[in-house]
């Protein structure tokens, strides 16, 4: 893991699934999530990344293109998260399942298609 990932990790805690709920792997690692995009001088900083799985970081990145209002969503829950600096509370996890399930039939579709 990167020194940032790393850091966030030890922030918030992984407990062995990301922050989009994805079980984490040998074949599924973390990664780091921009919030704030790098092309768009987003900084790989602790407030501006979340530790996703590379699933789950390969399906927001299918989400930004293909249902944006739902991507924003998710950057706008790891903004929350990142602002507590301790690991996602009961709440965050409610809304990491209520915003799975918006997606869960692109998810599903995107994940089959994969092989994952």
């Amino acid at each position: 893991m990167k020194a940032v990932l790393e850091k966030l990790v030890e922030r918030h805690g992984t407990y062995g699934v990301d922050w989009m709920g994805f079980t984490l792997t040998k074949k599924n690692p973390l990664t780091y999530h921009h919030i704030q995009k790098d092309c768009e001088k987003g900084k790989k900083t602790l407030d501006n990344g979340a530790p996703l799985s590379k699933n789950a970081h390969r399906f927001l990145n299918c989400l930004e293109r293909v249902k944006p209002d739902l991507y924003i969503e998710w950057n706008d829950l790891f903004r929350e998260i990142n602002a507590t600096a301790s690991p996602p509370t009961v709440e965050h996890k409610r809304k990491i399942k209520t915003l799975r399930q918006k997606g869960e039939n692109l998810e599903n579709f995107y994940l089959k298609k994969k092989g994952l």
